[in-house]
């Protein structure tokens, strides 16, 4: 079962859930669903009342708002302890710690972080919130110099996204600190099944303007990708999930490829997908329909799929700009100027930005990465008119 929470799902999900008869359930009010006469929606109190039923299927979120409904309507299914796990990303440095033995990490109480004694620091750090997602909070910290501007960056950033998150999401209480992680970003999703096996659904590249950048702007897959990282992505994957015994499992999950091949997570985010439905790229990209795929434990043919001759690039951009620097000045986004940007779209969102700094989510199309290094360096602001 799919457990939906804000923001609205999309309508390629809606309709996945409907072909495959996959009940779904609300973790709250207020949430916007496609076909949702057509859908089988039980209540967070039907969910409650036929526990076992629960800890029998297979589990998948919307997005991570929900897992607050988890943790109170099953919170001791081993899924819903392994996501308390994995959210918090100090306890999850911790129990990767015997991999990556020398991997600097520590964690802080939010109110000491201006007072670390930053000479013990071995710069260049990350600093963020232990509770987080989507780069709210992240900092790249270059040097001492930056301590005092990265905290008050920390600070703000928690401040202005507090309302669109649960703690259990976002929160700044414990701060990490961690170094940073030179080499190539990528985002995998998948599922562990009942044999505890991995599953690569999808394999994106995440993209920065600048090394300083921790933005969650641009991720794209090609095949190029998937030949390169697939073979040796499964078998870190089945050692990772060795050490978290994970089954049932689907999650969405970031790491860093240093240079001696090495992958080093930088998060793991449970029982979901990319999230605001960008994981359907998979559909564009490959034919591959994610929500079916983890529901009927299908794996992927990536034999067949890669002797495709498509060696397009497909990508997902997230246009992102809190909602307090245009909805208090009387400002709208001009989605059309916006949309004008790219060559071939293949899909443009717009979101509500009552539930979601992001304002859009675009799929589109290109013959290399050119056009991706462009978008790179747009901003959003001047798409803001009266």
């Amino acid at each position: 079962m799919v457990i939906l929470a804000k923001p609205s799902v999309s309508p390629y999900m809606a309709r996945a859930l409907f072909e495959i008869k996959e009940p779904a359930v609300l973790a709250e009010s207020g949430v916007m669903i496609p076909m949702r006469p057509a859908l089988d929606i039980l209540t967070a109190a039907d969910f409650k009342k036929d526990p076992k039923r629960a800890y029998r299927s297979l589990i998948l979120t919307s997005s991570e708002n929900a897992l607050s409904a988890l943790y109170r309507m099953i919170p001791h299914d081993d899924r819903v302890l392994k996501a308390r796990l994995f959210k918090d990303k100090a306890v999850f440095r911790g129990a990767i710690a015997e991999l990556y033995p020398d991997f600097f990490f520590a964690e802080y109480d939010a109110s000491e972080i201006a007072r670390v004694d930053v000479s013990k620091i071995p710069f260049p750090v990350v600093l963020k919130p232990a509770t987080g997602i989507s780069s709210i909070g992240v900092y790249r910290v270059a040097s001492a110099k930056e301590w005092k501007t990265a905290v008050e960056f920390l600070r703000k950033d928690l401040d202005r996204y507090a309302g669109n998150y649960d703690d259990e999401v976002v929160e700044g209480r414990k701060v990490l600190v961690e170094e940073w992680i030179r080499g190539e970003e990528l985002a995998i999703d998948g599922y562990y099944n009942s044999n505890a096996e991995p599953v690569i659904l999808n394999i994106l590249q995440h993209m920065f303007a600048s090394d300083g950048d921790t933005s969650d702007l641009i991720y794209c897959t090609r095949r190029a990708l998937i030949r390169k990282y697939h073979k040796p992505l499964m078998r870190f994957l089945a050692r990772f999930g060795d050490v978290f015994d994970l089954k049932r499992f689907p999650f969405h999950l970031e790491v860093r490829v240093n240079k001696k091949g090495e992958f080093i997570p930088i998060e793991l985010n449970p029982l979901r997908f990319s999230g605001l439905g960008t994981t359907e790229i998979a559909e564009y990209a490959y034919a591959i329909n994610v929500y079916k795929a983890f529901f009927g434990e299908q794996k992927p043919d990536w034999d067949l799929i890669l002797k495709g001759r498509d060696e397009s690039v497909y990508t997902f951009m997230c246009a992102d700009l809190p909602t307090d620097r245009f909805r208090k000045k009387g400002l709208r986004i001009d989605d059309r100027a916006f949309l004008r940007q790219f060559d071939e779209v293949l899909d443009y969102r717009i979101l509500d930005e009552q539930e979601t700094s992001t304002f859009a989510v675009i799929f589109f199309r290109s013959a290399d990465l050119e056009e991706n290094r462009r978008l790179l360096k747009t901003d959003v602001r001047k798409y803001l008119s009266p």
